[in-house]
């Protein structure tokens, strides 16, 4: 039971330091994009989301989680519609 506990907390831990790579902050406060080589080819397609969804909206601090949210679902759906699993994606 140990096992599967640590197992589970493995796999939180690496879904939380895989969602801050998705969309991190840079030194500027600039939203910057990784992808991994997999998904590099639709990075476009986020960046143009996520500056449809946050045009016009100032730089409120709270905006940041939201669109770390929003870039996690967009790359899970990404990932089944080219039909890759969210593990193998980093690969």
């Amino acid at each position: 039971m140990v096992m599967a506990r640590a197992a589970t907390a493995s796999q939180v831990m690496r879904d939380d330091l895989y969602f801050l790579e998705v969309l991190s902050e840079n030194n500027a406060g600039n939203w910057v994009v990784s992808l991994p080589p997999k998904l590099k080819i639709y990075q476009p397609e986020l960046e143009a989301l996520l500056g449809k969804v946050f045009s016009g909206r100032s730089r409120l601090p709270e905006n940041f989680p939201l669109a770390q949210q929003l870039s996690l679902n967009w790359y899970m759906s990404k990932c089944r519609q080219v039909g890759i699993s969210f593990e193998e994606s980093w690969s």
